[in-house]
C-alpha cells in the first residue's frame, strides 16, 4: 500500500509538467498508466526526461505558440492572450524608439521625404497599437465586472489581483507624465505651446515627454539621474517587468472570462491587428534607420548601443510570435466556420459592388 501511494505521488509530480487543460482531460489516465509502468520499471530517467519535454511542448501549445493545443476551441483566445502579453512587454521599448525617432525628426530644419514618411508611419502604427491594446483592456475589465456581478468570478480572482497590483504600480510610475506635459500645454519657461491647429507640435511635445519617461524605464540598472532617488531608480527599472506581469494577467483573464458572442467573434481580427501593427512598426523602424533617421548619432541607445541591438532583436521576435499564434489559431478553427466567414464576406462585397 505504501509503495502504491509513493507511485501515485510520483505520477502526480510528473503530471505537473503538463498544463491544467491537459491534466483535466488526460490526468487520471496518465497517472494510471504511469503507476503500471512504475510496477514494471521503477526508475527510468529517460522516461522522466521524455515526460518533461512533452509537458513543456504541451504548455507551449497551451499558450497558442504550437499546434499541440489541447482545446482547439480555446486556441484563438490563447493566441490573443499570448499576443497581448508579448506586446505589453515590448510596448515600453516601442514607445521609447518612437519618441527617439519623433524627437530626431522635429529637431531638424530640413526633413527628407523618406525620413518624414517613416516617422509618420511609426507614429500611426504606434497610435493604433495603443488604441487596440486599450480596447482589449477595457473589454476585459467590462467582462470581468459582469461576471463578478453574476457571482461566477472564482476563476478570475488570481489574475484580477495581479492585474490590479501591476496596473496600480504602472500608474504610480507614470504619475510624472502630467507634470512633465504641463509646461508644454501652457507654453511656460520657453516651451512651445500646444495648439490643436498645430498637431505636429503636439505630437513632438508628447514624444519629448514620452522619451523623458521611457528612457529611465528601458535603461536597466542605470546609475540614476541627478535629482532622482535610488528607490525611484529601482522602481523605474521594474517597469518592463510590471508591464509583462500586467500583460500576463490580462492574458489569463482573456482565457477565463465569459465573452459575449459579438466580442468572441472579434478575437481573431484583434490578433491580426496586433500582429500587423507590430510588424509594420519593426519594418518601418529599420527603414527609418536606413534612410538617415538617426542623424549621425547612436542608432539606439547613446548609453549602450548593444542594448538597443538586443531590444531590436526582441522587437523582431514579437511580431513573428504573434503572427505564428494567429496562424495556428486560424488553422484550429473548424472548416465550417471558416467557410461561413468567407461566404458572409463575399456577400458583403457583392452588396457593396
Amino acid at each position: 500500500m505504501r509503495r502504491r501511494l509513493d507511485d501515485e505521488r510520483r505520477a502526480n509530480r510528473l503530471l505537473r509538467w503538463y498544463p491544467p487543460a491537459w491534466r483535466e482531460r488526460y490526468g487520471e489516465e496518465f497517472v494510471d498508466h504511469l503507476e503500471q509502468e512504475f510496477t514494471d520499471r521503477s526508475m527510468d530517467y529517460r522516461r522522466s526526461v521524455n515526460i518533461a519535454c512533452k509537458g513543456l511542448v504541451a504548455r507551449v501549445g497551451d499558450i497558442g505558440l504550437s499546434n499541440s493545443g489541447v482545446n482547439p476551441g480555446g486556441q484563438t483566445r490563447a493566441a490573443l492572450g499570448t499576443s497581448f502579453a508579448l506586446i505589453a512587454l515590448m510596448v515600453v521599448i516601442m514607445l521609447d524608439f518612437w519618441s527617439r525617432a519623433m524627437g530626431a525628426w522635429s529637431s531638424r530644419k530640413y526633413h527628407p521625404i523618406p525620413v518624414s514618411a517613416t516617422t509618420g508611419i511609426l507614429t500611426v502604427a504606434m497610435a493604433f497599437l495603443l488604441l487596440v491594446l486599450a480596447a482589449v483592456v477595457i473589454v476585459v475589465v467590462m467582462c470581468v465586472a459582469r461576471q463578478i456581478l453574476r457571482g461566477r468570478a472564482r476563476r478570475l480572482v488570481g489574475p484580477s489581483i495581479l492585474a490590479v497590483v501591476s496596473g496600480t504600480f504602472l500608474l504610480y510610475v507614470a504619475r510624472f507624465f502630467p507634470r512633465l506635459l504641463a509646461p508644454y500645454i501652457h507654453g511656460a519657461h520657453g516651451f512651445r505651446g500646444m495648439s490643436l491647429s498645430h498637431p505636429g507640435t503636439i505630437i513632438a511635445n508628447l514624444a519629448q515627454v514620452t522619451w523623458e519617461l521611457t528612457q529611465r524605464w528601458v535603461d536597466p540598472w542605470n546609475q540614476g539621474i541627478p535629482g532622482i532617488s535610488t528607490i525611484q531608480t529601482v522602481v523605474d527599472n521594474c517597469v518592463p517587468l510590471a508591464m509583462f506581469a500586467f500583460g500576463v494577467a490580462i492574458a489569463l483573464l482573456i482565457r477565463r472570462v465569459e465573452l459575449p458572442r459579438v466580442i468572441a467573434r472579434l478575437v481573431f481580427p484583434t490578433v491580426t491587428l496586433l500582429s500587423t501593427f507590430t510588424g509594420v512598426f519593426f519594418i518601418t523602424y529599420l527603414a527609418w534607420s536606413a534612410f538617415g533617421g538617426p542623424s549621425n548619432y547612436e542608432y539606439f541607445f547613446p548609453e549602450s548601443p548593444w542594448l538597443g541591438v538586443v531590444y531590436l532583436i526582441l522587437l523582431a521576435l514579437v511580431p513573428l510570435l504573434v503572427v505564428r499564434s494567429g496562424l495556428l489559431a486560424r488553422r484550429s478553427q473548424p472548416r465550417r466556420q471558416r467557410n461561413h466567414i468567407e461566404i458572409i464576406s463575399s456577400r458583403v462585397v457583392d452588396s457593396i459592388t
